[in-house]
């Protein structure tokens, strides 16, 4: 009987390492996704994505990152280091992030029908409806057979 009682906690545990490794490389997919989709003028707009537990950052950065690398490193960084797995928030504090998502702009150089030629369908969207997906591949490579 103590064998069993065992392999259940044994078995419990793994699942629980499962569970963890799915959540924190799910947001790490869909967070590193979101910032290489952003588009790319100076770099502010793809270096203003913060990762963070349960509260939105209301950080506003000045910095510049036109490939996106180093603040994908940071959000792994935070993703992989913050205690609580269940809850991860990605925010941009830009004023234009909004307008770059959804179209807001005239048309110009750079723009078609208000969307930045570089993300027309934005780029919180099209990735979050991704979400789900790549959930389910986490799991199914970390959680226990």
């Amino acid at each position: 009987m103590a064998s069993f009682a065992l392999s259940i906690r044994e078995n419990i545990a793994a699942f629980d390492v499962g569970v963890e490794k799915a959540m924190r490389g799910t947001a790490i997919q869909v967070f590193s996704s979101i910032v290489e989709s952003t588009p790319v003028d100076e770099g502010r707009a793809r270096a203003s994505w913060v990762a963070t537990g349960q509260k939105p950052s209301t950080k506003l950065t000045t910095n510049e990152d036109t490939s996106g690398s180093a603040t994908i490193e940071a959000i792994k960084s935070t993703v992989l280091s913050i205690k609580d797995y269940s809850s991860f928030t990605l925010t941009s504090n830009l004023p234009y992030i909004i307008p770059l998502e959804f179209g807001l702009y005239g048309d110009g150089d750079k723009t078609v029908s208000g969307f930045s030629k570089q993300a027309p369908a934005g780029m919180l969207r099209i990735n979050m409806n991704r979400a789900n997906k790549i959930l389910q591949e986490q799991a199914a490579r970390n959680l226990p057979k």
